[in-house]
């Protein structure tokens, strides 16, 4: 067994947050010498490569029984995103020469909570989820963009025009983005 999390989680809707509330783990996997860890738990949403979609709470040290009490925030959480992203949730052990290693994890896809509404976990941690292919192409996107095409043959070249962009990722830490197009 890895260990058990509890953790709570709102969608603010009115303000576009997502508060998470990262509470206790008990029996966590022992994972330095003396027989215990330093976790931390970090959050990651998917599908999101940027730094704004991960947060961490602080590390406790010589503990398998951490209590955080900890709430972590994402900015700019849209209606959408609550029915199309997962929220993972890691519980890592921070190493003195900085290579953290993994204890377990949880995913709440977020279509499971209700706006307005508190809901908490207290969940097994489990292995490293993988990565399945489909799941593997929504990581990778980035947005939408609309283009049009048009071929000039007075100029004898190929006219791009930008339209307009939907679903950025989020790449600031305030959940936005501060999109440029690079021809």
């Amino acid at each position: 067994a890895l260990g058990t999390l509890d953790f709570s989680l709102l969608y603010d809707q009115e303000n576009n947050a997502l508060h998470c509330t990262i509470s206790k783990a008990k029996g966590l996997k022992p994972m330095d010498h003396n027989g215990l860890a330093d976790p931390y738990v970090k959050l990651h949403l998917l599908p999101g490569a940027s730094k704004a979609n991960k947060l961490r709470t602080k590390t406790l040290r010589n503990t398998l029984n951490p209590t955080w009490n900890e709430t972590l925030t994402y900015y700019g959480i849209t209606d959408e995103d609550m029915i199309r992203k997962t929220l993972r949730i890691s519980v890592c052990d921070e190493d003195k020469f900085r290579h953290n290693e993994f204890i377990g994890e949880t995913r709440v896809p977020l279509k499971k909570l209700k706006a307005n509404h508190t809901k908490t976990f207290s969940v097994c941690l489990e292995k490293q989820l993988p990565v399945d292919k489909t799941e593997d192409k929504s990581l990778e996107e980035r947005g939408r963009i609309l283009i049009s095409l048009k071929y000039s043959s007075q100029k004898q070249g190929l006219l791009v025009g930008i339209v307009r962009c939907a679903h950025l990722a989020a790449m600031d830490a305030n959940g936005y983005s501060d999109p440029y197009v690079k021809t």
